[in-house]
């Protein structure tokens, strides 16, 4: 190995171990409370190796919500079925979902319950509309297939009902999050409620469920 690609390396391991001190610290005390100088003592280093990384905080926190979106991204697509029905891969995006949700808890609430400031478009590693590398985009593209496959279907704007959906899925998914130990309310496995939910959404717009 070269000296050049030792240093590479040494480089992309600290890099690795500042994100992953950034991404300990928010899980603790959330984004607000997460500073340069907290990362350093973290890890054992100056102010300024950080800074010899990254420009500043909100660019540690951009490469996190990429980092975060794109497993997000990859969990989804890995559960559809290219050869399943539209209506059966949209289910099976959900089941996707709330299974990301509970294995990976703390990226689900720095994605969307406790959220760093939005990442501007071209600010982004990942490509915006691109399925591929934008999650959105890719459950998008499984809604107008579905709407396109049956004229039946009462809504047509795929957009719409895929933010329709996805506040259904996100609100219980938020429920268990907040409520889980809650003593007054014995909450149903959040897989299960996911999922009837799901049906009974597709089924309130004409979609056939199998």
């Amino acid at each position: 190995m070269s000296i050049t690609e030792r240093r590479q390396r040494e480089r992309e391991a600290l890099r690795r171990k500042i994100i992953d001190a950034a991404r300990s610290l928010c899980a603790e005390a959330g984004y607000e409370a997460l500073t340069v100088r907290a990362i350093a003592a973290r890890i054992d280093y100056s102010t300024s190796v950080i800074y010899s990384q990254f420009e500043d905080k909100d660019d540690l926190l951009r490469v996190i919500a990429d980092e975060d979106f794109a497993e997000l991204t990859r969990h989804l697509a890995d559960a559809v079925d290219a050869s399943a029905s539209p209506a059966a891969a949209v289910l099976a995006m959900a089941d996707a979902f709330v299974s990301f949700a509970l294995t990976q808890p703390e990226h689900y609430r720095r994605l969307f319950i406790n959220p760093p400031p939005p990442v501007a478009v071209a600010e982004s590693a990942a490509e915006q509309g691109n399925p591929n590398e934008d999650a959105y985009a890719l459950a998008l593209q499984l809604f107008t297939a579905l709407i396109e496959s049956d004229p039946a279907i009462e809504q047509r704007d795929a957009e719409a009902l895929l933010q329709m959906f996805w506040g259904t899925l996100h609100g219980l998914i938020a429920l268990h999050m907040t409520l889980g130990d809650e003593p007054w309310v014995s909450l149903k496995p959040l897989p299960d409620l996911v999922q009837g939910a799901a049906r009974a959404l597709l089924r309130g717009v004409g979609v056939r469920c199998e």
